[in-house]
């Protein structure tokens, strides 16, 4: 399976926020994330699914529970189940990559 860029098309998920889901299985899905501009609040989320996230470019302060991180582009970050965590992007058009399993099914 590949899924070239020219193909993906972006969802809005809110003013700030696009998303395309790139590729899933019954087991995995893979998210592109763009980050219209700089944010300065983020509200924390959980989610049953296991995340890893890809920093593709741009800086972002990462929350998860009561720790905080500042990432930029080659960073990974993984949340086990239900940990709760979320991102402010620091600078406009950051992008990430977010990876799940199981898969997200609210993302289909």
């Amino acid at each position: 399976m590949i899924s070239y860029q020219k193909d993906q098309v972006f969802q809005q998920v809110d003013e700030n926020t696009e998303r395309c889901v790139v590729t899933h299985s019954e087991e995995i899905m893979a998210v592109r994330v763009r980050f219209t501009e700089v944010a300065e609040e983020t509200a924390l989320h959980s989610h049953p699914e296991e995340q890893v996230t890809y920093i593709v470019k741009g800086k972002f302060q990462f929350f998860e529970e009561n720790q905080e991180y500042l990432v930029g582009p080659g960073d990974f970050l993984r949340f086990e189940s239900d940990v709760r965590h979320g991102c402010i992007p620091l600078e406009a058009g950051s992008e990430l990559i977010d990876t799940f399993t199981p898969i997200r099914k609210d993302f289909l």
